[in-house]
Order: structure tokens, then C-alpha cells, then sequence
């Protein structure tokens, strides 16, 4: 007999106690959360637990500061005391950054800043380059990314999984509140991210020997070891096992070509044998009540040929999924990021560390062979804040004579791109483009690492958008592609553990996409919103 992990439990990421994505990897950007956000949040929630009891049950408080476990105050205060002397070491690297940002560079105005490696604090020493912007006025400074990763303030001790059974589709927002063991059917373990145990869990197909051998390599015993064990079941010898679902990604031949919405902005594509899949965001399965017509982990080959993530954001690059499936993944496209700042660490960097070997950074326009298809990187603005971020791409696959982008949440704001952009790549037969056309604002995600806080006033006018019906029609209108498919809306319920999403018929979003949805069919071509599981033609 062996066994696999069920298909309704959830292995969670988690770093430094909290929900794991990939903003809390890098050091630098942990120490800001850490002291920006969340050690607010658990303050406040201590102060008064009853204010985030009320504020998680209103509509229009989703997605704020709050802590979701209210009822388990003894547990999250015992925990964040005993950690306390752990974050002593996160406060310093915080507090290096704050002197660098707040004292060192405002002090030099244009004279040579060799002076500033010798004041560097003791955190940082080594570990930057500072420099002048192009008006040789405003220092600045990037971290040598690699040298961040190999100091002390990178402590693999810090990341965990948790395990869990997944009930019900609409799954509670996890970014807010400490990811402890809230249950006897939880089950927290002490493991880095980048463990090859991980894979030996995904990959199942284990005897009842090696089952207790990983239990008790993940330090289990006992009760525990027993709570592990009852996560995974038997797997069906080849000959008893379920014929695959017809036209499923795992049941089809390996040469039958296939394009597949999974959901929000993941879409799997096999062509003449190669398989591709971008910003993997799946779905459980296995539990009662679930939403039928779903693409699931279960649906996935067994390899993953080309993984393709288009930008840094925790809907597109989840780490739930990614650990998942790993194990079955050759190749990573990113987009290329020069920037080694706060606000923009590597992506590359980020996924090698998450234990992923085969990672390749992409520019503009750079064209790469990928079996049987071509993929090319293309510009993607706006969605982020304003900010100088340059970890994004749209990425274009040219599966034979048909090309298929996936714009993700590119926004439309140089209103004469794409039309360049369709000089140099050609026809585009098939886009598929996100309308979460009023996003949240910047801070939302990136206020932690600001250096000051901005005003609302400023903080809502920099929002998070994807493309209105204006701009995304000026896309498609360029691109002229014979079918559109809006996508990443957070539409699917199992999305809310990392969005705060909520639409009614009125919200922006959806009167913008009904709108391009319209203006496609009005010139003869295909278009639909997608939501769940939808296969289409390649």
C-alpha cells in the first residue's frame, strides 16, 4: 500500500509566523513588514480583540489590518511574546535601513559618497551600493541581493508549513493573521521552504515505512505524527485508478494541443507535447460542496515543461501553489528586474531560494525557444503604484502560427505602446487581459516599505488598477487578436485568501469588462469574462 497527500488539505507557507509570499522572503523587506504591519496589527489586536472580531465580519472592512482568529487571544499573545528575542534581530536590520534612508543619504548632495561605506551601519556594511540618481542630487541606494540572502538576517529557522483541511471553497484572508495551529485538525512543522521533504510530501506514492520516516524527519512524533499521517490516503494501484476526466490536462494524450483556464490569472497550455503554465494559482478538490467544473492540482501533468510568472504580486505568485508543484516543474521565465531595492527585490532571486533551480530572467522583447513554442517578454505598465518597479512582463507564447498573450494586469497608460509593441511582434491571435480596473491603493501592498507614509490623498490616487474599458479597447484595438478573454478578476472564491475582492453587478470592474466584452463581439471576434474552468481552442 502508499499513499499521497489527500487533495483537500492545504500546505500553507508561512515566515516569521505569518501567511508566506514573496515579500517576506528577502530579509530586507521581512525586518519592514515585520515592524511596519505586523507587529501593529498583533499590538492592536491584543489592545482590543473584539474591534477585529467586529471589523472581519463587515463587507467593506475585507482585506484590512485585522486579525481573523480573534477568539484565540491567549494563543496569539503567547506566541508573539516568546518570539519577541527572534525579532530583536529583524529590529536591526530594520533600524540599519531607517539610518540609511533617514540620516546618512539626506546628508550628501552631490559630493562624492565614498565617505558613506565607512558609516554604514554594521547590518548593511558591504552588503549596498550607493548612488546618485540622474539629477546628482538624490542619493540613493540598491542591496547586493545575494550578500542579503548569505547574512544572518536570512534565518531559514523562520519559515514553517502548515497543514490543514481545506472545507469550503471561499477560503478566509490569510495575509493579516498569525499562522499558528488555531485547531486539532492543524498541524505546524518546522521545515524551510526550499526542503526536498516538501517535494516528498507533493509527490506522494509513499509506503507506510517511508510515511513514518518523513514524520519523523519533520521532528512529528506521537500525536502529531499521527495528525501527519492522517493528511495523506491510499493511493489506487495504476490498474484500479480512475480513468482522468476526458479532455482534462492530465487525462489528455501528450500530443493533443490544449489551452486551459484554471482561474483568476492561471491558464495551463500543452503543444505538441510541451506544457506550459502561467502564475499558477490552483484550486483544492476532495471535500463536500466544492465548485464543480474546476481545473485542481489533480488535473496537472505530471511535468511542467515552462513555468511563467508575469509580476510580483501574491495572486500571481502564490507560494501555496508553487511548493505544490515544484516538484514537477522544469524551467521558470521571470521577468527581469535590475532594481535590488525595497520595493523591488529579484524575482529570480526569490524563487531560487524557494528552491527552484532553473530560473531565467527575461527583458523586453527578448525572445526565448521553449520546445515547441516561442515566448517572447513584453512591456507591461502601470498596476504597481507609480513605483519604480521593473519585476513585470506580459508574456507573449507562439504556440506554431498562434500566438496567445497573457497581459496580466498590464495597464494601458501610454496609450501608443502596443501599438509599437504590434510593429515589432506581429498578429496576436488571442489576449487575455485583467479588468480589476479600481485595485486597492498602493499601500495596500507596498506601505511597509515606504520610508514615510503617504496621505491618503496621494495613497488613493496611486491605486493598483489594471485596465478600464478605455484602455484595455485601445489594446485589443492594436493588437486586433480574433479573441479576448478577461481574466484575473478574483472572481474565483478560493482567491480571497490573498485578495480583497468583492463585486456586485454595479462595481467598476465588471461594468468595464462587460463593456470590452461587447466591443469584441461587436467586431466579429470572440470574447468572454472567465470565471472557474474553461477549456478553449489553441
Amino acid at each position: 500500500m502508499r499513499y499521497s497527500l489527500r487533495q483537500d488539505i492545504a500546505v500553507e507557507p508561512v515566515i516569521a509566523g505569518w501567511y508566506g509570499w514573496s515579500y517576506l522572503l528577502p530579509p530586507q523587506t521581512l525586518a519592514r513588514f515585520v515592524h511596519n504591519r505586523f507587529n501593529r496589527i498583533v499590538e492592536s489586536y491584543l489592545d482590543d480583540p473584539q474591534v477585529h472580531a467586529a471589523a472581519v465580519r463587515q463587507r467593506r472592512m475585507h482585506g484590512g489590518p485585522w486579525i481573523h482568529a480573534h477568539e484565540h487571544r491567549d494563543a496569539i499573545e503567547a506566541w508573539y511574546r516568546e518570539t519577541a528575542p527572534r525579532r530583536e534581530r529583524l529590529d536591526e536590520l530594520f533600524e540599519a535601513v531607517r539610518r540609511l534612508e533617514e540620516d546618512i543619504l539626506p546628508r550628501h548632495h552631490g559630493e562624492c559618497l565614498d565617505p558613506v561605506y565607512q558609516e554604514l551601519p554594521a547590518a548593511l556594511a558591504g552588503r549596498v551600493e550607493v548612488f546618485y540618481g540622474r539629477d546628482n542630487r538624490t542619493a540613493d541606494y540598491r542591496f547586493v541581493e545575494p550578500l542579503m540572502y548569505a547574512s544572518e538576517y536570512y534565518d531559514e529557522s523562520w519559515q514553517q508549513v502548515r497543514f490543514r483541511p481545506v472545507t469550503e471553497d471561499a477560503r478566509e484572508f490569510a495575509l493579516t493573521t498569525p499562522m499558528l495551529e488555531y485547531g486539532p485538525e492543524q498541524l505546524l512543522v518546522d521545515v524551510p521552504l526550499n526542503s526536498p521533504l516538501l517535494d516528498t510530501v507533493f509527490r506522494g506514492g509513499l509506503t507506510g515505512a517511508e510515511l513514518d520516516d518523513l514524520a519523523e524527519r519533520f521532528g512529528l512524533d506521537g500525536e502529531r505524527a499521527a495528525r501527519f499521517a492522517s493528511y495523506f490516503e491510499p493511493t489506487p494501484a495504476a490498474s484500479e485508478a480512475p480513468a482522468p476526466a476526458s479532455g482534462s490536462a492530465s487525462g489528455s494524450s501528450s500530443e493533443e494541443d490544449v489551452l486551459e483556464y484554471v482561474g483568476h490569472a492561471c491558464v495551463f497550455a500543452r503543444h505538441r507535447g510541451t506544457t506550459f503554465l502561467v502564475d499558477p494559482v490552483l484550486s483544492y478538490s476532495g471535500y463536500p460542496g466544492g465548485a464543480e467544473n474546476r481545473f485542481t492540482f489533480a488535473d496537472l501533468p505530471e511535468r511542467i515543461d515552462h513555468l511563467l510568472i508575469t509580476h510580483n504580486h501574491q495572486d500571481h505568485m502564490l507560494f501555496e501553489t508553487l511548493l505544490r508543484i515544484r516538484h514537477r516543474v522544469g524551467r521558470v521565465l521571470v521577468p527581469k528586474s535590475t532594481n535590488a531595492s525595497l520595493v523591488d527585490p529579484g524575482l529570480g532571486g526569490i524563487l531560487r531560494r524557494l528552491g527552484f533551480t532553473d530560473v531565467v530572467e527575461v527583458d523586453d522583447l527578448e525572445t526565448l525557444s521553449c520546445g515547441s513554442a516561442e515566448v517572447v517578454a513584453l512591456p507591461f505598465l502601470g498596476e504597481h503604484g507609480d513605483l519604480r518597479i521593473r519585476s513585470k512582463t506580459g508574456w507573449l507564447i507562439r504556440f506554431g502560427e498562434r500566438s496567445v498573450l497573457f497581459a496580466a494586469d498590464s495597464t494601458n497608460i501610454s496609450p501608443t505602446m502596443y501599438t509599437k509593441v504590434a510593429e515589432v511582434i506581429g498578429p496576436v491571435d488571442t489576449v487575455f487581459i485583467g479588468m480589476e480596473s479600481i485595485g486597492a491603493a498602493a499601500s495596500w501592498i507596498y506601505g511597509p516599505l515606504y520610508g514615510e507614509p503617504l496621505d491618503r490623498r496621494t495613497d488613493q490616487s496611486r491605486r493598483l488598477n489594471g485596465s478600464n474599458f478605455p484602455q484595455a479597447r485601445e489594446i485589443v484595438d492594436a493588437l486586433e487578436p480574433d479573441e479576448v478573454y478577461v481574466y484575473a478578476m478574483g472572481l474565483e472564491p478560493w482567491m480571497g485568501v490573498v485578495m480583497a475582492v468583492d463585486y456586485d453587478e454595479s462595481h467598476p470592474a465588471i461594468v468595464d469588462s462587460d463593456l470590452l466584452v461587447r466591443h469584441v463581439q461587436d467586431k466579429g471576434g470572440t470574447a468572454e469574462r472567465l470565471h472557474l474552468r474553461r477549456t478553449l481552442r489553441l
